[in-house]
């Protein structure tokens, strides 16, 4: 295992202890209206978005602060396999790699999205009158502009993001952190799907794992660079044998 001296930050402590303070803030919020003799007292709709509010947040600081302690046991190596640190080479390799990928999800989702665009706003046309029609058109291909704009610019930006990023990868037992991004998949109903060594584009490991949530089930891929001297068949048995 390649050992480093740079200090990875947990931004998961951060984030909770960010949210925390937002719960103490509605907290507040919600308890002065039914307190007598303030500016807010008496103010019941206020009193329920902010009790709504302090229960989003508080479930959220939990989420991460959850994900920070996982963070602490990786960045400790009580669940860390592998670490290694890219070069800016392989940075360069992986954030263009990523941006590729990103660019050419976005295109596959953008046909689908004008093809159900084209099939649900047309018929519609036929129904409105002719000082209803350019309003319209308007707000339609204003919609469809946005949708545009922001699946062209999301992978430029992330691929600058990646390019500022720490160059840290560390691969534990369930969980990664990858350039800057925090990865788990120990929560029910998640795993390890499938891990293999890659060759093209560039020599590195790819795995892929699953979560559900609201939305069902979900998965993501990530391939990462390695230097050509880490034993990557090894680390990929590692991550079979604990998955």
């Amino acid at each position: 295992m390649q050992t480093q001296e740079i200090v990875v930050k947990n931004k998961q402590k951060s984030i909770s202890r960010l949210l925390l303070l937002l719960v103490f803030v509605c907290a507040a919020f919600w308890i002065l209206p039914f307190i007598s003799g303030n500016i807010l007292s008496g103010i019941w709709p206020l009193a329920f978005l902010a009790f709504f509010l302090d229960v989003v947040f508080l479930a959220t600081a939990l989420i991460f602060r959850s994900r920070s302690r996982k963070m602490d046991e990786l960045f400790s190596n009580k669940e860390l396999l592998m670490r290694w640190t890219l070069s800016d080479e392989m940075l360069e390799a992986y954030a263009a790699h990523q941006k590729r990928k990103s660019r050419e999800k976005n295109q596959a989702i953008m046909k689908v999205f004008g093809i159900l665009f084209t099939v649900i706003t047309v018929p519609f046309l036929f129904f409105l009158e002719k000082d209803e029609l350019m309003p319209f058109l308007f707000i339609l291909f204003s919609i469809f502009g946005v949708v545009f704009l922001f699946s062209v610019l999301m992978p430029v930006y992330y691929y600058r993001l990646n390019l500022k990023s720490d160059k840290q990868i560390l691969i534990g037992k369930k969980y990664a952190y990858i350039n800057g991004i925090f990865h788990n998949w120990d929560f029910p109903l998640s795993g390890l799907k499938k891990v293999k060594v890659m060759r093209n584009p560039f020599y590195g490991l790819s795995f892929t794992y699953y979560y559900t949530d609201r939305t069902w089930k979900n998965s993501e891929e990530l391939e990462i660079p390695a230097p050509a001297t880490i034993n990557l068949n090894l680390l990929a048995e590692q991550l079979r044998a604990n998955n």
